[in-house]
């Protein structure tokens, strides 16, 4: 949907608006907020999916909250919408959302991923169709950036790694067949 914003004010403050159909806001509705309002204290980086979201707090704790219909939150269930922040995992870094998949850095450069797999994206080798916890998938990881059913992680080395959805070979390993790990593409 992506039709409502986030900002972090300087002191930290995490305010939101817009849609609220799927509890996206995080204020406890999802009724529409048509001006922002505060959710959260000590947040230092929010990242918006297509309904759901999260944020870091200066300490590294992930909070997630939103549509929750493929498990994209992270809590262990799926088909329940989070109407409020709740905390998934300690000692993050670094946070990317995608339309119904989710994908964290944490400070030792592990990333977690959970969520939609339907094609792959998570890239635990499962084809269960969702991940509802979070899951490791790689190690050293710099960034990572989560598409509709396709995920790419930079390591720290410098490579990429793409996975997920390629039925127009958009994941670049010269194969048109969805690929359920990651898989080293070029040194970037």
């Amino acid at each position: 949907e992506y039709w409502y914003s986030a900002a972090i004010t300087e002191d930290g403050s995490l305010y939101t608006w817009g849609k609220n159909s799927s509890g996206q806001i995080g204020n406890g509705t999802n009724e529409d907020q048509l001006v922002p309002i505060k959710i959260m204290d000590n947040v230092e980086r929010v990242s918006l999916g297509s309904s759901h979201a999260g944020a870091i707090t200066n300490n590294g704790e992930l909070y997630m909250w939103g549509d929750n219909f493929y498990g994209q939150i992270g809590n262990g269930v799926k088909e329940v919408d989070q109407l409020t922040p709740i905390k998934v995992l300690d000692n993050i870094s670094n946070l990317s959302l995608g339309v119904v998949h989710s994908g964290a850095i944490a400070k030792d450069g592990a990333l977690y991923m959970w969520g939609c797999n339907w094609e792959g994206q998570i890239g635990s080798g499962s084809t269960a169709s969702e991940q509802l916890v979070p899951v490791k998938v790689l190690e050293d990881v710099e960034s990572v950036a989560l598409k509709v059913s396709h995920t790419a992680a930079i390591k720290k080395d410098g490579n990429l790694y793409m996975w997920g959805n390629n039925e127009n070979g958009e994941i670049g390993n010269g194969a048109e067949d969805n690929q359920y790990t990651p898989v080293k593409i070029l040194k970037i």
